[in-house]
């Protein structure tokens, strides 16, 4: 009984499992090799407002703290960019695309496993497909989650590719999201309301 409380005290709402998670992912990877994966040396994890950076994201997904999300390494001037080394099994999606603020590259939109994080408004939460195999030109059925979102369900989503849709800054931040992969896709809710 007491084993069970502990661990149900970590994960609690009041409990400190986010940050032993956190330090379990330092030492890990080791501080020295997390500060060799950044661009700058100044880099962090943490990011303005207590939220946190690519590097801390990509040290959660990869394991290494590259600043980036573009395949593999860019040569800018001669300042060397590290991005994502190889393919990998659970992608990224994010809002950020839409706004071409950067480009996710191939390694981390092409997720293996059909598993994606998605980065929208803010904060992160997770699309999936059943079916590992997601082609940018079939039709797809997609199951979202948001832990923010105080969900009983999960929202099934199915994705038309090639559909002639124009994405507007109306669209819900999901579907632009999606549609950095699947272009110009429809997106059907199937009944469910649209999240805003």
């Amino acid at each position: 009984k007491q084993w069970y409380q502990r661990r149900v005290a970590i994960t609690a709402g009041a409990g400190k499992g986010c940050i032993l998670f956190l330090y379990s992912l330092i030492l890990s990877r080791g501080v020295d090799a997390i500060r060799a994966d950044f661009d700058e040396p100044g880099s962090v994890l943490m990011a303005n407002h207590g939220y946190c950076s690519q590097e801390l994201v990509n040290l959660c997904m990869m394991g290494y703290s590259a600043q980036n999300v573009f395949n593999k390494t860019i040569d800018l001037d001669g300042k060397i960019l590290k991005g994502i080394r190889e393919p990998r099994d659970i992608g990224l999606l994010t809002l950020y695309e839409y706004y071409k603020v950067f480009e996710v590259g191939s390694y981390l939109k092409h997720a293996s496993s059909g598993i994606w994080v998605i980065c929208s408004e803010s904060h992160y939460s997770v699309l999936f497909s059943k079916n590992s195999v997601c082609t940018p030109h079939k039709t797809t059925s997609l199951y979202y989650y948001d832990s923010l979102g105080n969900q009983d369900a999960l929202y099934k989503l199915t994705v038309y590719p090639d559909s002639g849709v124009i994405s507007t800054d109306e669209d819900p931040p999901l579907e632009l999201c999606i549609r950095t992969l699947w272009k110009n896709a429809k997106v059907d809710w199937n009944g469910a309301e649209p999240l805003l």
